[in-house]
């Protein structure tokens, strides 16, 4: 594993989930890490943009909560197989990473329509496409058309969700629930035991998404071990 200086810790910000509290993360910048090397850091509750990982250290929060689905026992709910169902003619391709033009365009209409901001290629390429271990895309389509990227890790034990990107005029397909879903199919055809989705924030209900996955676990900061469901704080 090659790292740029140690970790350090940014100044706080106003949190992106929960508007009332603060932002406080460690950082670190990272380069050729090995599956071993990104398995052990995701054990530990750390995430990564590019080269650049992160975990929170907010004092007196920690509600960022790392999750994962224990994919060997997924089980399906109703809204999961109905998701299935609406992506019947849905056909998936996985493939090294690359920016064409349509993924560019999917990107801008992905971060106008969901957060309101313009789209930002030195954003893509550095937090998506700047490769420091074993990631690739999958890309789905709709009659030929894609419609949707899922950036994605591969460890040792497990799959690793980074980004996932759609265009707004296919959001009836639930891409984003239809991705995960996917991805966990991927990772037992792997034979890999987890899929970690990121954090999940109670009280966000854009992330209430991520605990629809049973079962999953959830780290706890405090104890510094995974647990099963349900989250307790």
């Amino acid at each position: 594993m090659e790292h740029s200086g140690r970790s350090f810790i940014a100044s706080p910000e106003t949190c992106p989930y929960l508007g009332n509290r603060t932002k406080l993360y460690r950082y670190c910048i990272l380069y050729s890490l090995s599956q071993d090397d990104l398995n052990h850091l995701l054990v530990q509750g750390w995430r990564h943009f590019g080269y650049t990982f992160f975990k929170p250290e907010c004092p007196g929060c920690m509600l960022c909560i790392p999750v994962r689905v224990k994919t060997f026992e997924f089980k399906p709910s109703k809204s999961h197989r109905r998701t299935q169902r609406k992506n019947i003619q849905t056909t998936v391709k996985v493939s090294e990473l690359s920016l064409t033009r349509r993924i560019y365009d999917i990107y801008g209409d992905h971060s106008l329509s969901r957060f309101g901001q313009p789209p930002s290629r030195q954003f893509l390429i550095s937090n998506v496409l700047d490769i420091c271990t074993n990631t690739y895309q999958i890309e789905y389509y709709i009659h030929s058309t894609l419609f949707a990227v899922d950036y994605i890790d591969e460890t040792n034990k497990a799959l690793n969700t980074i980004y996932c990107i759609f265009h707004s005029d296919f959001a009836h397909l639930s891409p984003g629930i239809f991705s995960i879903l996917y991805a966990i199919q991927l990772a037992q055809d792997k034979n890999l035991p987890y899929l970690y989705l990121g954090y999940y924030v109670p009280g966000c209900t854009v992330m209430e998404y991520k605990i629809s996955f049973h079962p999953y676990q959830w780290y706890s900061w405090q104890k510094k071990q995974w647990l099963d469901e349900p989250v307790q704080l």
